[in-house]
């Protein structure tokens, strides 16, 4: 698995990270220099982040499938502890950090130190056969709903929303939740409202005049709960929260609309007259 990244100490205790890794709203900008703070003792501020250029970053793999906080957040403590324990071989640890940065860099100390994610081996996966365990971790989400429908129109509004979500540990769990609540709505979209419609082969509504996604008038009051039971080979125990907000809130507005109606949605988006039709067939039986 690609994961490597780089950190440079810089003059007056500064460190830069170099990762590959690209911030795309889900806060790897913010947790990343968190963790490589707490593990050297220093200020955040102290932590820089160098652009995802390929030309000044190593490869740490794809900003994908919820793997950014746990696989290259682990790359970058493990560097960091590495860091840390060079320069206090080298300078008096009385010295305040960025003295101690100083003193090291003069006496000819390694400004940058590289490390690449080694997993817990406990996986063992057949590429050819798609069997095994693909994955040493899973994150779990509980997701309740209560919505309503109405039989005469087909509509269903969300009235409130309940999550509890185990992330292992959450770095920052104001941007976790933030993360949460944004999956979970952009779920809400694919359940109720994002019906793609296709004319000769070819999606018809493919812009945001004709392709409906939820907006804030559509966002239920969500109750956010964060379930911590750190994983003990991730950074700080922090497992992946990227997809899961999005993969139980469909299952949960199903559900919910089979109580309310006794009818088994087996599709979605459940579109209105999707579910008049479902409705008065079921009525009719």
């Amino acid at each position: 698995m690609a994961g490597e990244a780089c950190l440079d100490l810089l003059s007056g205790g500064g460190v830069l990270i170099r990762t590959a890794s690209t911030e795309i709203g889900q806060g790897a900008r913010t947790v990343l220099p968190q963790m490589v703070a707490d593990t050297l003792c220093i200020a955040v501020d102290l932590v820089s982040f160098e652009e995802s250029n390929t030309a000044r970053v190593p490869d740490s793999g794809p900003t994908v499938a919820s793997r950014t906080t746990m696989i290259v957040g682990k790359v970058l403590v493990d560097a960091a502890k590495a860091l840390g324990e060079a320069v206090e071989e080298i300078a008096d640890p009385s010295l305040p950090w960025p003295e101690r940065a100083d003193a090291y860099l003069a006496a000819g100390g390694n400004p940058s130190v590289s490390c690449r994610y080694v997993g817990p081996g406990n996986t063992e996966w057949n590429e050819e056969t798609y069997e095994g365990d693909a994955y040493p971790c899973f994150s779990w989400a509980c997701d309740v709903v209560e919505l309503t429908v109405d039989t005469d129109t087909g509509e269903v509004r969300l009235e409130e929303v309940w999550l509890a979500q185990d992330i292992g540990k959450a770095i920052n769990p104001i941007m976790c939740e933030g993360q949460v609540e944004g999956g979970t709505l952009q779920g809400i979209g694919y359940a109720v409202l994002e019906e793609v419609v296709m004319r000769d082969g070819r999606p018809w509504n493919d812009r945001m005049t004709n392709y409906i996604i939820p907006t804030s008038l559509d966002t239920p009051p969500m109750h956010t709960t964060l379930i911590e039971v750190p994983y003990p080979h991730g950074p700080f125990g922090a497992k992946g929260v990227g997809e899961l907000p999005m993969d139980g809130i469909g299952p949960a507005i199903a559900a919910a609309i089979e109580h309310a109606t006794g009818v088994f949605v087996d599709r979605q988006p459940a579109m209105p007259e999707y579910l008049l039709t479902a409705i008065e067939g079921a009525d009719c039986q």
